[in-house]
């Protein structure tokens, strides 16, 4: 699987600052390495990551997970991967640094997919354990 340089990252970025960003942009998530069936995605510690207490929200790291586990569902066929359920596990918590998620596909059915992510900070402590379930939405139009 092919990581990540400069330029890629930027190329993967560009259609979601074009149309104004989003929460991936919001979090400031990086793509580390995507292919078929896995994902990796990094996020800083940052005021838009960090919650009152000090810590990563956690809702910004299961953000994370499950923009991770999406791009691990993509195919180019244009259909796309819509979470239909997610449980999270928030397992410990840290103030600096990356949290730095990895998703695999772990089942892939005809319209459905189950993804398992683990989320970890750059000692390599797991933060967060998340299983989410994707519908594959055709892209055909009927």
């Amino acid at each position: 699987m092919p990581k990540f340089d400069e330029k890629a990252v930027a190329e993967y970025r560009r259609p979601f600052e074009e149309k104004g960003g989003d929460i991936f942009i919001a979090f400031g998530i990086t793509p580390v390495e995507i292919g078929e069936g896995r994902a990796v995605m990094k996020m800083p510690f940052c005021p838009n990551t960090s919650q009152y207490t000090g810590v990563f929200a956690a809702g910004a790291l299961i953000s994370l997970a499950d923009i991770t586990a999406t791009a691990a569902c993509v195919k180019s066929d244009g259909a796309f991967p819509f979470s239909v359920q997610l449980n999270a596990n928030l397992l410990r918590n840290t103030n600096s640094g990356n949290a730095t998620a990895e998703a695999l596909v772990v089942h892939s059915g005809r319209t459905m997919k189950v993804i398992e992510t683990v989320v970890r900070d750059d000692d390599d402590n797991v933060l967060a354990r998340v299983t989410t379930t994707h519908l594959i939405a055709s892209s055909e139009k009927k």
